[in-house]
């Protein structure tokens, strides 16, 4: 089962095989959603349907903190909503400056 989506297009009688790349991106990114962050930019790297799934805020809106909004604002940031959840994501990822420089956390 799902051999020939791995293979790369060979000509046959009948067509091309299907591959990686003829997945649907909605599809890959349903499966992304129960992936590790690592994994997810892990498999990014394949093609560019897993690429465009990675950068899927679907995705990333699973992997963020319920309470990832007021980290944000405790963060100040200028445009929070240009930031795609991906980049939220990673921005949380770093070390976090809480209460004028105080304190640092990590959720």
């Amino acid at each position: 089962m799902g051999a020939n989506l791995s293979r790369v297009h060979e000509s046959n009688e009948d067509g091309p095989y299907p591959g990686l790349a003829d997945i649907p991106e909605n599809c890959i990114a349903g499966i992304f959603k129960h992936l590790s962050p690592i994994d997810i930019c892990k498999l990014a790297r394949l093609n560019r349907a897993f690429k465009g799934a990675a950068s899927c805020d679907y995705v990333w809106e699973h992997k963020l903190p319920v309470c990832y909004q007021e980290l944000l604002s405790e963060l100040a940031i200028s445009k929070p909503l240009s930031l795609s959840k991906k980049e939220i994501y990673a921005l949380l990822c770093r070390p976090i400056s809480l209460d004028n420089g105080t304190k640092k956390g990590e959720w």
